[in-house]
């Protein structure tokens, strides 16, 4: 997934209209220090590319609520069951989902890209 949020990055690194957002689904062990070391090793560009951590209900309630990202939709799940997710959602200025993408298919992440270029073209 990296790897591809990586194309993502050098896709758009000169757009300031697209920014990329990393949420941390193990926020215990990822600090923010632990992030930054990450993402120094990985050649995030900070200003493009955010990882973040936070309380890990926070995270998961807008991983399922928000995002929608759980693979098995309406099944009940508690505050204990692990959330981990392949998905890259694109979200436009207006905070609503204009897709999900597999984020470990190379061509799924070529379908967000021109997406991402379709929709730029909309908002103008």
């Amino acid at each position: 997934m990296t790897e591809n949020m990586s194309v993502l990055q050098d896709a758009f690194k000169d757009d300031d209209q697209v920014l990329l957002l990393s949420h941390s689904v193990t926020p215990v062990k990822d600090s923010v220090s632990i992030l930054k070391h990450y993402a120094e090793g990985k050649g995030v560009i900070t200003n493009k590319w955010h990882l973040v951590t936070g309380d890990r209900k926070q995270i998961y309630d807008l991983g399922r609520q928000a995002y929608f990202v759980e693979e098995d939709l309406g099944n009940e799940k508690t505050d204990d069951d692990f959330l981990h997710t392949e998905n890259f959602v694109l979200i436009d200025k207006n905070k609503h989902i204009r897709g999900i993408y597999n984020g470990l298919n190379k061509t799924a992440v070529q379908q967000l890209i021109a997406d991402i270029k379709t929709l730029e073209i909309e908002d103008k």
